[in-house]
């Protein structure tokens, strides 16, 4: 089973040789690496062209769509495996993803992510953005482009990422997967998500998320999306009910952390998720109807 790997990159000179190592450092190794750059200016491109077996492809001005797109269509195999720059993959990764297709009908494979901490902080931003393991529902659950691996077919028949957009485009893609092939959930083949290190590129995170969420017009995040929308109509109709507003998150995430810190944190991040949302919302509808 020869199995071809592709990301994406722009800009990750900080992360890309953790990333490469970890690729480098598979039990299973990929038959082949192909790497779309978006442009970097910051010496990405200089520390892929380092790794000897990584097939480079520099694309200016292309989305994450485009970039992936082109990834498998140039790709030489019928096993196409998935993640992204920023993240490192455990070394059982891509052994684990790609195993269940031994099993002829199998079409895709669900990978599982789990978030990288450094500091308080960053262990705190984690149930904002990810699937805690002990949420995982396996019935439910949709993979993230960062684990996902698939056949070539499974992409032609779905029509591979959509390409107008350049986020909430891998839970689209995700979603068609589910829909439409035969996908499974492999729980331990485990990519490391490193998290975000300031309150600024969070909320841009948040805010980018939330305009890719209306551009793509995804049903389940635009109900929470409602829920924000909807609690700021009730603390501006009764303002004393702000008064719980930083109980809510300390409540339901603090088990997760268990740290003093996490007291403070818990409800500014809260705020600047519900911020993020709204300015991401608004944008995303005003660059939808351009």
């Amino acid at each position: 089973m020869k199995v071809s790997f592709i990301c994406t990159v722009l800009n990750e000179a900080k992360s890309i040789k953790s990333f490469l190592d970890s690729i480098e450092a598979q039990t299973k190794k990929p038959d082949e690496v192909i790497i779309v750059d978006a442009g970097s200016t910051d010496g990405t491109v200089s520390a892929v062209k380092k790794c000897k077996q990584v097939k480079l492809v520099i694309v200016k001005d292309i989305n994450r769509s485009k970039a992936r797109n082109l990834a498998i269509k140039t790709a030489k195999h019928q096993i196409i495996a998935v993640s992204d720059a920023g993240c490192t993959l455990d070394p059982h990764w891509l052994e684990l993803i790609t195993s269940p297709f031994k099993n002829k009908s199998v079409e895709a494979v669900a990978g599982f992510y789990q978030t990288k901490s450094d500091t308080t902080f960053q262990s705190c931003l984690a149930p904002f953005v990810s699937v805690m393991p002990d949420k995982l529902d396996q019935k439910t659950f949709l993979p993230s482009s960062r684990s996902l691996a698939f056949k070539k077919s499974a992409f032609t028949k779905v029509g591979g990422y959509p390409e107008h957009l350049n986020f909430c485009e891998d839970l689209v893609f995700a979603k068609n997967l589910k829909d439409k092939t035969s996908l499974v959930v492999k729980p331990n083949a485990i990519v490391y998500w490193q998290m975000v290190r300031n309150l600024k590129n969070y909320f841009n995170q948040i805010k980018n998320y939330a305009s890719g969420d209306i551009q793509a017009k995804y049903i389940p995040h635009l109900k929470k999306h409602l829920l924000v929308y909807l609690k700021l109509l009730i603390f501006i109709s009764f303002p004393f009910l702000f008064f719980f507003y930083p109980l809510w998150p300390i409540l339901k995430h603090y088990h997760y952390i268990k740290h003093p810190l996490a007291l403070i944190y818990l409800p500014i991040i809260q705020l600047t998720t519900d911020l993020g949302i709204i300015m991401g919302s608004l944008y995303g509808l005003l660059k939808k109807r351009r």
